[in-house]
Formats: C-alpha cells, structure tokens, sequence
C-alpha cells in the first residue's frame, strides 16, 4: 500500500484512461450515434438529437474523422471531473485511483465507450461538478460553461443539474444563504434558458417530435387505463386526430402487453393507432387531444406513467428466456452494420484483448448489475448519511431528480437513461466511504467546507 501510495496522481490518472480506452478503442457507434455524425458532417440539426452535441461534432470530425475525438472528449472530461470531486474530500494520491476504478465500473465503462448523448453530458456534468467545488471564483465559473454543456446534450439534462448548480455553485462564500441560493438558482435559470435558445437557434429542421411520438404514446396509454369509453365519447376526445381504427376505439389501445416488456409492446399499439401527423392542423389536433385526454384522466394518465417508470426502473422480472445484455458493442449501428458503416465512412474491429473484455462485459450486462432500482434505491437510503454533507447531497439529488424526472418524459425504456443516476449514486458512495473510514480525510473535508461554505 505504501507504495502504491507514492504513486503519482496523474500516472494513477493515466492508467486508468489507457485501461478504459483498451476496451473503448475507436469508440462504439449505435444507430443515435451514426445520425448524429451525418447530421453533423452535413451541418443540418434536426431536434431529434441534441444540435450543440452536432455542432461540436462537426467541429471535432473536422480534425479526427469519426468517433475517436468524441471519445476523446467525453472519456477525458468524465475521468478529471470524478477525480476533482473526488479530490475535493481526500489527498490526490487516493482520489486518482479511485477516480480510475470508477471509470472501469462495467456500468460506466460500458456506456462512455459509446458515442451518445448520454456519455457527453455525464462528461461534461462530472467535469462541471468537480470545477464547482473548486475555491476559485474562476474556475466554479469554468464549471458552470460545463453545465451549460451538458444541459445542452440532453433535454431532460436540465433536471439533473439543478440540484448540482442550485446546491453546489458559490458565487461568494461571505455571501448569506439566502443571496448565495439566490444567484446559484438564477445561474441555473441563466444556462437552461440560454441553451434553449441556442439550440432551437441550430435547429435546421423541425421533426415536431412531441406530436409525432410522445403526445401519441401518452393518449394511448391513458386510454388504455381510462374508465369505459364509447366510441363517441373517444372521437370526441381525439376530433380531429389522425386515426386508423375507426371503431372499438378503446378497446383497440387495451390489447394484452406483457408487464416486463411494456413499453415496447403499447409503442406497437400506439403505432397501429395513430397515423403520423402530415400537417400542422393535425398536429394541432393532437397536442388539443392530448389536453383532453391527460386532464380528464389523469388518474389513468399516472398509471400507465408508472408501468413505463417501473420499467425503466428494471422493476418487472423479465423472463429467462428474453433476457439480454445491457451492454452495447458494435462499431456501427447494430441494425445495419455495413450501410452505416459505409455511410459514416467507418469501419473498425476489435482486437484480441477487447474480444475477452467484450464478452466478460457482455456477461455482466445480463446480470444483476446493471438493474437500475439497486442504485435508485441505494441513492434513496445514502440521503441518510448526508447530513451537512452538501457535496454529497447534491450528487445524489442530481441523480434521484434526473431519474425522477422520467417518470413524466421517458418514452421507452432505455438502460442509459438511469446512467447518470448510476454515476452520482457511485461517487456519492465513494465520498461517504471515504470520509467514515479515514478520520485524516474527515478533517481535510471540514477544512475545505470551511473555505468553500462559511
């Protein structure tokens, strides 16, 4: 241990992102990945996918073709943000390491080996987290560009750093509580709203999601758990909708899904349902037929909201047989290798060392590990131990927030949705562990929340 304690921080810090970049070398691609890189090298956004994310991308593929150079950036900006907000409670020596084991976690490793949205904003959070702890002015200011960053990767991000940026950012430690929580939550108001503006500003072509998709699922769902309805009371509700049942119209959202597989099955139904809006009249239609539907039944609308959340939170047991990994691992879009690849002028294999970390990956994927209520649960019971504790507080209301926040806007139930929550659950951990075990690093922590605080 002793020697390993004489270790350099930044050999420590070194090690740890060549390990991670032996198994995430070149970077992996999903179907997301691959519109974004065309979106990006065309310089048309859509509001599919986050416009800055492509924008950025577009600058980046400029230098690196490809996904190396977001990998780059997210692996680099993940790793130096847990290492600073590690830092923040223990020596150098001792958050390094740690900050490097933690980017092995298979949960992490995994999914910011992937060029997503998802990735890029937990690169960004971390790094914009850790420069908030920081005792200079100038630096906690650095730290909010990063959050600006990350809300700009994902249009939920925005309920995850609210309580990173509320709780955590200090314009001025002599301020009183009330001016302190004043300017930290008008900073938050300042980066949501700018990146709204930004991104709609680099928005080249409206895909008018929400009707098309999320507005469709949530009439559907509600319907489905809505009290008996006749067919007039239903085209009442949806006059104007682009229908393709013309009868039995409750009946036609009520068709029998499994409860582990939800989700997907009532997307089928919903698909066979609705026809795609073709015009602004029906689009209007629709977001009017939403409003009647939800406030009408909004017992009805809960319920089916929480069949999705219970799903995202890997609640229902999934059969055996339909069991699969969590774990994504192609280099291109699964669904079409050699086109995407063809298409993004990318091709890559693995080699032999990251054929047995795939497959010892892939194996964990399937397990227990990678259940998302462990870690929403466990984030819930660590509140507890945070007792004036505000680093730590922040990180886990970050996370159990963001995760919340899906119980309203999650539209399927994809593993990556809970990664941040996973992230901020296992650097919370860490910092409790840490500051219960090593009374030495209990008084560094009182030292540096007496700069950072009083």
């Amino acid at each position: 241990m002793k020697r390993l304690h004489r270790i350099p921080a930044w050999v420590s810090l070194a090690v740890g992102w060549l390990g991670f970049m032996a198994y995430a070398f070149p970077g992996y691609m999903s179907y997301d990945s691959v519109l974004q890189l065309l979106e990006a090298r065309a310089g048309e956004y859509s509001e599919g996918h986050p416009p800055v994310m492509a924008a950025t991308w577009s600058i980046v593929d400029y230098v690196i073709a490809g996904p190396i150079g977001m990998l780059l950036i997210q692996s680099a900006c993940f790793l130096g943000g847990v290492y600073l907000i590690l830092r923040s409670r223990m020596s150098a020596k001792l958050a390094a390491p740690l900050a490097s084991l933690i980017l092995w976690f298979p949960i992490v490793l995994t999914t910011m080996a992937v060029i997503w949205k998802d990735s890029q904003m937990a690169g960004y959070l971390a790094l914009g987290t850790g420069l908030l702890l920081s005792p200079r002015r100038g630096l906690r200011v650095a730290g909010l560009a990063m959050i600006w960053m990350a809300t700009a990767m994902r249009w939920n991000a925005l309920a995850m750093t609210l309580p990173i940026v509320t709780i955590l950012f200090v314009w001025n430690p002599a301020y009183r509580w009330w001016k302190r929580y004043s300017i930290s939550i008008a900073a938050w108001l300042a980066i949501t709203l700018s990146v709204q503006v930004a991104s709609a500003a680099l928005v080249t072509r409206n895909a008018h999601l929400w009707q098309s998709g999320m507005a469709l699922l949530d009439i559907v769902g509600t319907l489905r758990f809505a009290p008996e309805l006749n067919d007039s009371d239903v085209k009442t509700l949806l006059d104007g909708c682009p229908l393709v049942p013309s009868s039995d119209l409750q009946a036609k959202t009520r068709t029998p899904i499994d409860a582990w597989n939800f989700a997907a099955e009532l997307w089928d139904v919903t698909n066979g349902y609705f026809k795609v809006p073709s015009n602004e009249q029906e689009r209007l239609a629709l977001s009017r037929a939403w409003k009647r539907v939800v406030l009408a039944h909004p017992k009805a609308y809960l319920t089916y909201r929480w069949k999705i959340f219970a799903q995202v939170l890997q609640l229902p047991e999934v059969p055996e047989a339909n069991r699969g990994s969590a774990i994504y691992q192609w280099f291109t879009d699964i669904q079409d290798p050699v086109a995407s690849g063809q298409s993004i002028e990318h091709t890559a294999t693995s080699s032999k060392l990251q054929e047995k970390l795939r497959e010892l990956t892939w194996w964990l994927g399937s397990t227990r590990l990678f259940q998302a209520y462990i870690y929403f649960f466990l984030a819930i019971a660590l509140l507890g131990f945070c007792f004036r504790d505000r680093e730590t507080f922040g990180l886990l209301m970050s996370g159990l927030v963001g995760e919340s926040a899906l119980f309203i806007v999650a539209p399927i139930t994809d593993w990556r949705y809970s990664f941040w929550l996973v992230v901020s659950t296992c650097v919370a951990l860490a910092l409790l562990i840490v500051r219960r075990a090593r009374p030495r690093e209990r008084a560094h922590l009182q030292e540096r929340a007496e700069l950072s605080i009083s």
